[in-house]
């Protein structure tokens, strides 16, 4: 049997997408955010300007937020102060003018921070629109980009692909685990690269200089829907900020100020997806001291949910997040409008019964309840055992703004623990709990009418004589800890070619989840990675030697190897050539072409500072270090799709 491809067996394939076959892309600064086609200006003429609307998170030191609005345009961006006439609240459903990418003029003048103060706006152009029946990215591409500048020696490599993929609380697992694996995250951790000190808190060159050094290094930042700029301490008021997207069609930038925990990485790339934060409330003490939960005059706490990252916790996203995010689906919410007795059961697991029981509220907005047990990769820890309550307004243009009540201790509901509405209008209570449900009996004060609807106007079950099917799957969704498989099925290990000769190599892989990209290796190189079948790569016109080839397979999370395929083209190093000695044959100088290394010696591995492979072997009969960019005769095709390899991603 062959031994598996040795390179770099020992590190991640994951950080290895040198497309060395080219010289390396030099950036022209020009922002990918600005669809090419709409003419966007970025001049103030007339004291008006031309952009593309983007709406902003900031995640401020003070435990605050701001939000913050920006035109957007082919040489840089500008932010806009809105008078509260024209600003959008996070309530408000999202309209034009107030789409992500809606191409706007804004009329008014700048201020001394280069702010433009707005007198008004006009809509140009429409947000572009989305291919009917257009599939959304999925799974979700990310590349995390790591910068420095200066002494300050920036996060290193292997911890953001801890935070980012690999570790057991990352975000792939804590989205995979959170959406009962609708969610699944792919990507890269690149850098720490080094940028120019930016002078200050300036977002939008340091995403340019990010972009730029990923570029020299080979890589394309437009292969991945999402780009996170990690950087030192720049003078910046967040933590995190990021650009606010929908479910479907994620915004694209999130930046974080030396700071990557599971909270600000998991909250900025929700801002992507469209979720607001979630919040709590603060509604002082009775006249008998106790804590009042919820009346019409509470002050507002705006990272006030203990469990949720879109507030300041490191569990489970509520319930009223995952119905934005589409998580949640058919009889999981269950809309209660008159007295019943309901089942809920766990909010962890995938599930067919109720995960959400929606209760209209004095207000006009509603009550939603989930039950929580300490299950899962982030659950398990906290003591999460119990019913929490929730109010929230319908989803308007930046997501839900969910309120954690806090009912009971640490805002659990517990067996016997009861609620009633400010108003009086509707109480609930916690009947039973056990390790698959609760029972919650729900009282209108007048008894409310109409039967209990799933979403989408469905009746739910009735089990146990409460309304609400019990069937969930016995555990959280799993992390995906199996590897692929993958082989090289063409050519054969031992295969003969003539020199000038062509042939096609060829894999065949497979995943239990997903695949997210094979790597192609030449003499323990990286060449090129594919994020699709045909799992093919033309070789034209191939000169005499020995070459080994091998693949790497991933699914995001873990890396499958083929074994290594030898093939020989023309005579084998060594043999009786009248020739004598041919272009590229070995020398006993001991030195090889710029790889440290010695013909025919062993390879030497490591990881280069973007988490890549910085193999470098030196083929036998060759002498000097086979790089792809100077093999003319591999031609990578994706023929299926009649594209060169050098084609984007698949929007998915």
């Amino acid at each position: 049997m062959l031994a598996p491809l040795p390179a770099c067996e020992a590190a991640r394939a994951s950080g290895l997408e040198a497309l060395r076959d080219a010289p390396a892309i030099t950036s022209t600064h020009t922002d990918t955010r600005v669809p090419d086609d709409d003419a966007a200006a970025g001049t103030l003429t007339d004291g008006s300007v031309q952009g593309r609307y983007v709406a902003r998170i900031a995640r401020l030191h003070d435990g605050t937020a701001r939000k913050s609005h920006h035109l957007v345009f082919a040489t840089g961006e500008l932010e806009l102060r809105l008078p509260p006439a024209f600003a959008p609240t996070t309530d408000e459903v999202a309209d034009v003018p107030w789409q992500r990418n809606t191409l706007l003029r804004a009329y008014g003048s700048l201020d001394a921070q280069g702010v433009l103060e707005v007198d008004d706006v006009t809509v140009v152009a429409p947000p572009p629109q989305p291919l009917i029946d257009a599939e959304p990215y999925d799974p979700r591409s990310i590349a995390l980009i790591l910068l420095r500048w200066g002494d300050n020696p920036g996060l290193m490599n292997g911890y953001g692909k801890e935070a980012m993929f690999e570790g057991a609380e990352s975000v792939a697992v804590f989205y995979g685990e959170a959406s009962y694996g609708r969610e699944r995250m792919i990507g890269e951790v690149f850098g720490p690269y080094d940028i120019p000190d930016p002078g200050g808190c300036d977002p939008y060159s340091i995403s340019q200089d990010a972009q730029a050094a990923m570029s020299a290094k080979g890589h394309d930042p437009s292969k991945y829907s999402q780009l996170m700029y990690h950087f030192p301490q720049a003078g910046c008021d967040f933590a995190g900020l990021a650009d606010v997207g929908s479910p479907q069609f994620a915004a694209r930038d999130s930046w974080y100020q030396s700071s990557l925990d599971c909270v600000v990485r998991n909250q900025e790339l929700g801002h992507n997806y469209g979720m607001g934060h979630s919040h709590a409330y603060d509604c002082g003490v009775d006249d008998m001291g106790n804590d009042v939960v919820f009346a019409d005059n509470c002050a507002h706490i705006e990272y006030g949910d203990p469990y949720d990252p879109m507030g300041d916790g490191c569990a489970h996203i509520n319930a009223v997040q995952k119905l934005y995010m589409g998580w949640l689906d058919g009889c999981n919410l269950v809309d209660a409008t008159a007295d019943g007795t309901f089942n809920l059961v766990p909010l962890e697991r995938p599930c067919n019964g109720t995960q959400a029981l929606r209760i209209p509220a004095f207000d006009g907005r509603s009550y939603y309840l989930e039950y929580r047990q300490p299950i899962g990769a982030f659950d398990a820890d906290l003591g999460l055992d119990g019913v929490l309550v929730h109010v929230s307004n319908d989803f308007g243009g930046f997501g839900p703004s969910p309120y954690f009540l806090r009912v009971g201790e640490n805002g659990l509901m517990k067996t016997g623990t009861s609620f009633t509405d400010p108003m009086g209008t509707v109480s609930f209570t916690v009947d039973a709990m056990d390790a698959d449900h609760a029972v919650v009996t729900v009282t209108f004060a007048d008894g409310g009418s109409g039967a209990p609807t799933c979403l989408g106007g469905a009746t739910p079950e009735t089990e146990g004589g409460a309304v609400g099917s019990l069937a969930c799957a016995d555990a959280p969704y799993p992390p995906d800890d199996a590897a692929p498989t993958v082989n090289i099925t063409s050519p054969a290990n031992g295969d003969m070619f003539d020199p000038g000769a062509s042939f096609t190599i060829t894999a065949e892989a497979s995943d239990d989840r997903l695949l997210s990209d094979l790597v192609l290796y030449l003499d323990s190189q990286p060449v090129v990675r594919l994020y699709e079948p045909p799992w093919s790569w033309d070789v034209t016109n191939i000169p005499a030697g020995t070459y080994e080839f091998g693949v790497i397979a991933s699914d995001g999370r873990n890396q499958g190897f083929s074994e290594a395929v030898t093939v020989q083209v023309g005579s084998p190093a060594g043999a009786d050539t009248s020739g004598g000695a041919t272009e590229g044959d070995a020398t006993d100088d001991g030195s090889g072409a710029g790889d440290g290394s010695s013909s025919g010696g062993p390879s030497q591995t490591g990881l280069d500072d973007d988490g890549g492979c910085s193999c470098r072997a030196a083929a036998p009969g060759r002498g000097w270090s086979l790089v792809p960019w100077l093999l003319p005769w591999l031609v990578i095709q994706a023929t299926r799709r009649r594209r060169p390899w050098t084609a984007r991603s698949r929007v998915r």
